[in-house]
């Protein structure tokens, strides 16, 4: 909701600015088709890989105070949201708690998800199956749309710069 790409930039630099976080890469900015069937505007989606040190469960509570801090409210499951902040992958942890699962449980069906990882590293395997991430992108149906932002690494951190251009998938 909002201004999706400047609440994208605001989080990252908020990650970043943690003394636990070290940066490693970033994606490019991609908008992508809601999964859910509330009827909603398309989301704006990336991936970071950072260096943690501190706990997963450390790492989960850092990314929900940044939501609350943003503004986030969790009153409609699956719909719109000013940001929404997830854990995909942390190492090759595979890690099932009340509070956490890692990997994501829904990584390997959601295209908005597994391209960003890609762009980061080509060569991720899914702990959890043993397969690489991208061999689980031809089992995801069409609907779910997805179009480039192209920004570089510097403009993602800053929110300067954002265009679009359609990506084929």
């Amino acid at each position: 909701m909002g201004d999706r790409a400047s609440y994208c930039s605001a989080s990252i630099r908020t990650i970043l600015t943690d003394h636990r976080t070290r940066f490693l890469a970033a994606s490019s900015l991609y908008a992508t088709s809601p999964v859910s069937s509330i009827d909603q505007d398309d989301f704006l989606n990336a991936a970071i890989a950072v260096s943690w040190a501190g706990s997963p469960a450390d790492l989960l509570e850092f990314l929900n105070r940044i939501e609350e801090d943003m503004g986030r409210t969790r009153e409609i499951p699956g719909g719109p949201r000013v940001i929404d902040l997830d854990i995909l992958l942390f190492d090759n942890l595979v890690l099932e708690t009340p509070s956490l699962v890692i990997p994501h449980p829904e990584l390997h069906r959601r295209r908005f998800a597994i391209v960003p990882c890609l762009e980061i590293d080509a060569g991720i395997i899914h702990p959890l199956y043993g397969k690489p991430l991208a061999s689980f992108l031809e089992d995801i149906g069409p609907g779910q749309a997805i179009s480039l932002w192209r920004t570089t690494a510097d403009e993602k951190i800053s929110g300067r710069g954002a265009t679009r251009e359609r990506v084929s998938n």
